[in-house]
């Protein structure tokens, strides 16, 4: 008689009675042939393994590819997709730029997708392209951006190996304007207060990296006095020389996401800026 052992990547019920809820996720399940997808019934169906037995508050979630995505899936089993709720995921923008702005993805990408919010996803399983945009082939291009000076040949390059030839040649002519944009840190300093380029999909960047610039003060612990002049700065210059879509995704992002302590009281231009964008940032946030 053969006695098993537990199996050392479940959860056992000293660890699960840690937490109110465990979830035991199973990724690319579908990408296992129907007989290796069947050793899954005694865990799924009987929620025991051998001798050992899931804790009461652990949830199995499993998740794989369409067949129509082009990936390697095998067909479920009916007896094991009768015990899932199947539910197919779609790409969401505002979803993607909360992520983005929380983890300093490349300006230049969250500023372009913002304007361009269709090319965050552009997939056709009819098209035989290799490359091709996703949300996750777009923070391949941040990591490229990030890595250090790159030329723009070089640049131009991977990008069409990464999102596609036709994204690529699009987003490197809004990097090229974007260069053209004045420096965050001269405007978060009072130094500069105009904007002469008017190409929306480079003034996304530019909001972008002005709150950058603001979440990097909060993180450096720079004084308050300071921090409200440039925060001041950051609502007088948006007022001055931004629509109000672009307008509310600053405020937004700066006191939503980033939570920054921004004071009323400290802040000269505040009630100007809740009176004019306060009901659209709220609209937005809800």
């Amino acid at each position: 008689m053969m006695d098993w052992a537990p199996p050392v990547d479940l959860p056992d019920a000293e660890t699960a009675s840690q937490y109110p809820i465990v979830v035991l996720f199973m990724d690319e399940m579908n990408s296992a042939p129907a007989s290796v997808q069947a050793a899954a019934y005694q865990l799924v169906l009987n929620r025991r393994v051998g001798k050992y037995v899931l804790p009461d508050n652990v949830v199995l979630v499993a998740a794989g590819n369409r067949e129509s995505d082009k990936g390697v899936t095998y067909r479920m089993p009916t007896p094991l997709a009768n015990r899932f709720i199947h539910q197919e995921l779609r790409v969401d923008f505002p979803s993607w730029l909360e992520w983005a702005v929380m983890n300093n993805e490349h300006k230049d990408v969250v500023g372009y997708l913002s304007f361009a919010k269709q090319d965050l996803y552009d997939f056709d399983s009819k098209s035989s392209s290799r490359a091709f945009a996703t949300p996750r082939s777009w923070h391949f291009v941040s990591e490229l951006l990030n890595s250090g000076d790159i030329d723009d040949d070089t640049a131009a390059n991977m990008i069409k190996g990464t999102v596609g030839e036709g994204l690529a040649v699009k987003f490197m002519a809004h990097r090229k304007i974007a260069r053209r944009m004045p420096n965050p840190a001269d405007i978060l300093a009072g130094k500069v207060t105009t904007l002469d380029v008017k190409e929306v999909s480079a003034q996304y960047s530019l909001v972008t990296s002005m709150c950058y610039e603001l979440k990097d003060a909060v993180e450096q612990k720079m004084d308050q006095k300071r921090f409200h002049e440039m925060a001041d700065n950051f609502l007088a210059y948006m007022m001055k020389n931004f629509e109000t879509e672009l307008t509310v995704m600053g405020a937004r992002i700066a006191l939503t996401t980033y939570n920054l302590p921004f004071l009323p009281t400290k802040l000269k231009n505040f009630d100007e800026f809740h009176s004019r964008f306060g009901k659209y940032i709220l609209q937005a946030s809800a």
